[in-house]
């Protein structure tokens, strides 16, 4: 295990004592290749559940660079993010590393989580899948939001739970309703496919023909509702958002040139 990942553990070392369901996570380590059967019987023998955590944070620690994810992925699926928030958080960061500030499980092993990596900040809203040793590694499927993006996506949250009722109480309406978010990326609600899709659009050159990317992802409406709350943790470790504003709600955007001359509000040069 890196240095930094045994540093983390320490330093939050008592409410992972306290907090930890110490045997289902200790079954989820063995499952996934990182605990041998020695070593879950070591934990699982201690006389109560402070103790066996105790066993467990000492035995991960000399478990190889797999055994950090494995547990923080075993702490998730038992909804303990707020562990996996503090111990991702609590790692020393390094210049040009890639560091997760939290993971927040929406269903269907998709994972909102704010991320940094060399000196950028995105949201992510992302599809992981398990590798060998039983950690998550994130998949293609899924976008990254900036946080303007972020904060508009919050601002539509009720707008976009109007449309969808819209789309299932009323059907001879609008069969598509969509929200821009900045820089071609949109949130749509369509009535023949019952999701809430977020994706990057894309102009064809030579053309004024918009179309959806693959570089997105569609939610179930339970998703969605899933993602809404993740809202107030996210605002939690990611206190940058506070002083978003996004261009759109800005004072120079109130005249239409501005709106039209601005590579976010209007990424393909329509006419508004």
């Amino acid at each position: 295990m890196q240095k930094e990942h045994k540093d983390s553990l320490q330093r939050n070392y008592v409410k992972l004592v306290k907090e930890t369901p110490v045997d289902v996570v200790t079954d989820h380590l063995y499952q996934a290749g990182i605990l041998t059967d020695e070593l879950k019987e070591d934990i699982l023998q201690q006389s109560n559940s402070y103790s066996k955590t105790r066993q467990l944070i000492s035995t991960i620690q000399r478990r190889g660079a797999q055994a950090f994810e494995s547990f923080c992925s075993a702490l998730t699926l038992e909804g303990k993010s707020n562990l996996v928030n503090l111990l991702k958080s609590s790692i020393t960061d390094t210049s040009g590393v890639s560091k997760n500030r939290c993971m927040l499980p929406i269903g269907g092993d998709i994972f909102v989580v704010p991320n940094e990596w060399c000196d950028k900040l995105l949201i992510h809203i992302r599809k992981y899948e398990k590798n060998s040793t039983g950690a998550y590694i994130p998949t293609k499927k899924g976008i990254a939001l900036n946080l303007p993006q972020w904060v508009l996506l919050e601002m539509y949250a009720s707008d976009i739970d109007d449309a969808i009722g819209q789309m299932i109480d009323d059907v001879d309406g609008n069969p598509e309703m969509t929200f821009h978010l900045g820089k071609g990326v949109y949130v749509t609600v369509n009535r023949i496919y019952p999701t809430v899709d977020v994706r990057q659009r894309w102009m064809i050159p030579n053309s004024s023909q918009v179309v959806p990317t693959k570089k997105g992802i569609s939610l179930t409406y339970d998703k969605w509702e899933a993602l809404k709350g993740t809202f107030t943790e996210v605002r939690q470790v990611v206190p940058e958002l506070e002083n978003i504003v996004p261009c759109i709600l800005g004072e120079d955007h109130q005249v239409q040139e501005s709106m039209l001359n601005c590579s976010s509000c209007n990424p393909f040069g329509e006419i508004l």
